[in-house]
């Protein structure tokens, strides 16, 4: 409309023109030169308002946790001599995002909202302006693309600008000491069977001998067995190094065309990466498979245990990012062929719904010698039974505690998880 405006305002600038050289009247003509050069002199201003303008953002810090505060330090700058006598910035942010210190306005995209800010910059000015992200969700959220708008003085000119850079942050879900969360922090699974036995490690292959009898068949060389004639088996490295592997469960309903309980999921994912955490800190080497996946991305998450001091930064990136849908069972994850767990590894498996089939799984790995240990996060039964085998840690009661403190409350669950009767297999 303004463009419209504006255009018609040239043409009568251009008319009086005319009608002045027509009427042979000087005055006229000294008028429509002077709005004709006023208008061109507009334009020329509003093609130029952004040039030379930047804007940019500083983060305090790229990554935190739930119930951190992040500042970040904005800057727009007038690199030239020429001021700009109007300006106005849109800048998008993630709607889920709490954001202090600058009013947010509706976007109409969906989960998207808008910093908007009006000023006017001198020549070679800059501007600063400083907010607050305080996330209360985690998840990988993008502050940007940012729309700049401005013209010439009268405003009847606009030139538009698009800032497509987008600076992320990274919030990691919010973990809990053990003890909060009902388990013993010094022997939170119990002792394990042969902690101090030698284990041969099979990602460190140091050569090879002849085949044994009774050695399995992922052991043969076959490389080696060509090379030679004969069968031959592995070495592997010893080690004293038990891993814990904590399995999490994204699946809350019985059926995934049914969706997800997002309290639930975030309460697992929560729990993992509280165990994750107490198992890197005490110097132990920890790993993470979740029968869930990357945002778009059909891989799912697997992170070989570790005891690198980037290991528990890796888990909690991975925690901060994983979609609520599953690629798989978390069963069938437990065992591939391709990435078998390490031997005697611990696995802590941390799940709210425990189907037949992740039944059978922990009862195979138990008696293919590693430690299964349970973290039900439900306060549920399961009509899927484990077994005196397989100790269960109900730590549902305390997670929901810790939830009704921050703001969570059982309130946001189905009414038929909070009440009685049957839910998908799991009765109360």
């Amino acid at each position: 409309m303004r463009g419209l405006i504006a255009e018609s305002w040239l043409l009568a600038s251009g008319f009086v023109v005319a009608v002045g050289m027509l009427a042979e009247s000087s005055v006229l003509i000294a008028l429509g030169a002077l709005l004709f050069s006023t208008g061109g002199f507009a334009r020329l201003w509003a093609r130029l308002a952004l040039a030379g303008v930047t804007y940019d953002r500083e983060f305090a810090m790229r990554r935190a946790f739930v119930g951190e505060t992040v500042d970040v330090q904005t800057r727009l700058a007038n690199a030239k001599v020429l001021p700009v006598p109007w300006i106005e910035l849109r800048e998008q942010v993630p709607r889920d995002l709490p954001i202090e210190g600058v009013r947010v306005r509706p976007s109409g995209v969906p989960r998207v909202s808008l910093i908007q800010r009006s000023t006017s910059l001198a020549g070679n000015e800059a501007l600063e302006w400083r907010f607050t992200l305080a996330p209360v969700e985690r998840g990988d959220y993008r502050i940007g693309p940012t729309r700049l708008k401005s013209g010439d003085l009268f405003g009847f000119f606009e030139r538009e600008q698009s800032i497509e850079h987008q600076d992320a942050l990274l919030v990691y879900p919010q973990t809990f000491t053990l003890p909060e969360l009902g388990l013993d922090s010094e022997r939170p699974f119990g002792d394990r069977r042969g902690g101090n036995r030698i284990f041969e490690d099979p990602s460190r292959v140091v050569g090879v001998r002849d085949y044994l009898p009774g050695d399995p068949l992922k052991r043969v060389d076959w490389n080696a067995t060509a090379r030679l004639g004969r069968l031959q088996s592995r070495l592997y490295e010893p080690s004293r190094t038990l891993s814990t592997v904590v399995a999490l469960n994204i699946t809350t309903m019985e059926h995934s065309w049914e969706g997800y309980i997002p309290l639930l999921l975030e309460r697992n994912i929560s729990v993992a990466a509280s165990i994750a955490r107490h198992v890197a800190e005490s110097g132990e080497a920890v790993g993470l498979i979740a029968n869930g996946a990357f945002p778009d991305s059909d891989r799912p998450i697997r992170l070989g245990a570790s005891s690198h001091p980037d290991q528990l930064v890796h888990i909690l990136e991975a925690l901060a990012t994983i979609a609520p849908y599953t690629t798989a069972t978390l069963g069938s994850e437990l065992e591939s062929r391709t990435h078998p767990l390490p031997v005697g590894a611990n696995v802590v498996v941390v799940a709210s719904l425990m189907p037949h089939d992740l039944v059978a799984t922990l009862q195979r790995l138990r008696g293919e010698g590693h430690t299964v240990h349970v973290v039900k996060t439900a306060d549920l039964e399961w009509d899927a039974p484990l077994g005196r085998s397989i100790p269960v840690h109900d730590v549902s009661a305390f997670a929901q505690a810790l939830e009704e403190r921050s703001g969570m409350h059982a309130g946001a669950l189905p009414e038929r998880l909070r009440g009685s009767g049957t839910l998908l297999g799991i009765t109360r």
